[in-house]
């Protein structure tokens, strides 16, 4: 029964006539992992780790509000996601960034339960992004705000204490949450997933978010780089030969035998417009990388065509430039494939200066472009680019 009211609401988010942007909505709420806890401290909340969205939703809560309160909540929780305020979060302070991302969002859904934060309660101007409203919360501010909570919760005969802001949902989970470049890249997957499933047209919120995860990111693209590459994992055998480092006296148990090391693949764009000094920044960079999460490195230059391959020494940082025409990373696809290249993760350094339509082949693996000119029109899900600054 708990369940079912739940699922109603959901089923109404995503089909609502009377709203074609709840349609977008109730989309981002369908992809998230769903757990219906009676335990949950909080009407709802949302999270992400192990790489997925975590909704959870208290049902014995969430019953007491109708049918459009209950989507308004579910709209909260999509918009927490969208503007990806737990990453956001940073070191912040927590509760002063509760009432600021309330505020931020708040003021665009519809049956909103009353008592809950808005721009006007912070005696702020409206459709700005919650760091505005951060920086301008005062003691008396958060005082007030959370006299609000105090009224909110009462008016459903729920505990709330007086001195802690309590927003309709839970924050908390966010201090659970990545918080760092690749939760920024599961939002954006996210949106696209959402808004190529969508009908209509998209919501001014969303687009105002979409604006916002547009903008540089400060993180550095090693730390991304070394997310993607942690999910590469050596393989292993058994061996007599290895001592058991465990049970190191025991010599009737085998030790473990590496048999499989994942590979990175670096391609080099050698053209006229690359200098030397872009191209080994990035490449020492990277080896720093692979000696720290284990991976085989081959380093492969091209400008129009191959120009060499090496596999590195993570000892050597020489690099010996073999090219200087123009510029065609295909080829390198077509050489790795041709020579059946065993690999788990492509990383391209270049100017941005080359076209996917060229290519025959769009390689599965993760895909890492590091520009240092041209932004390009990224080809998978799973590729991503930064500046090399």
């Amino acid at each position: 029964m708990k369940n079912t009211i739940i699922e109603k609401a959901i089923i109404n988010l995503i089909s609502d006539p009377r709203d074609k942007d709840n349609c977008f909505y109730g989309h981002i709420i369908a992809q998230c992992y769903i757990n219906i806890d009676e335990k949950f401290d909080g009407i709802a909340g949302v999270g992400y780790w192990n790489d997925k969205f975590n909704l959870y939703i208290n049902p014995d809560l969430f019953k007491l509000f109708s049918i459009d309160e209950q989507k308004a909540i579910l709209i909260h929780e999509a918009m927490h996601i969208i503007f990806n305020h737990f990453s956001r979060q940073e070191e912040k302070d927590h509760e002063k960034w509760n009432i600021a991302t309330d505020a931020a969002i708040n003021q665009f859904i519809k049956n909103i339960p009353s008592n809950c934060i808005l721009p006007e309660t912070l005696c702020e101007p409206r459709e700005m992004y919650a760091e505005f409203y951060y920086e301008n919360i005062s003691r008396e501010t958060i005082k007030r705000c959370c006299n609000l909570s105090v009224k909110l919760y009462k008016s459903f005969d729920l505990i709330s204490t007086c001195n802690v802001y309590k927003s309709i949902d839970n924050h908390e989970l966010w201090n659970k949450s990545n918080n760092d470049l690749y939760t920024k890249e599961a939002v954006k997957n996210l949106l696209d997933n959402v808004i190529e499933k969508s009908v209509g047209r998209i919501p001014i919120p969303v687009q105002k978010a979409l604006k916002l995860l547009s903008e540089e990111s400060q993180i550095p693209w090693q730390k991304i780089l070394r997310r993607i590459m942690s999910n590469s994992k050596n393989f292993f055998e058994p061996s007599y030969k290895k001592v058991n480092r465990r049970f190191f006296k025991r010599i009737d148990l085998p030790g473990k035998k590496v048999f499989y090391i994942p590979t990175l693949i670096c391609i080099i764009d050698v053209s006229g417009s690359m200098t030397s000094k872009e191209i080994i920044k990035g490449i020492i960079e990277i080896k720093k990388i692979c000696k720290i999460t284990n991976h085989k490195l081959v380093l492969i230059q091209v400008d129009t065509k191959v120009q060499d391959i090496t596999k590195t020494d993570f000892k050597n940082h020489s690099f010996t430039r073999q090219g200087n025409g123009g510029t065609d990373l295909y080829p390198a696809i077509e050489y790795i494939y041709e020579h059946k290249f065993s690999y788990d993760i492509l990383v391209f350094i270049t100017d941005g200066y080359f076209n996917f339509n060229s290519w025959k082949q769009i390689p599965k693996v993760p895909m890492f472009f590091l520009i240092t000119q041209k932004e390009i029109e990224l080809p998978t899900k799973k590729s991503y680019q930064f500046l090399l600054k």
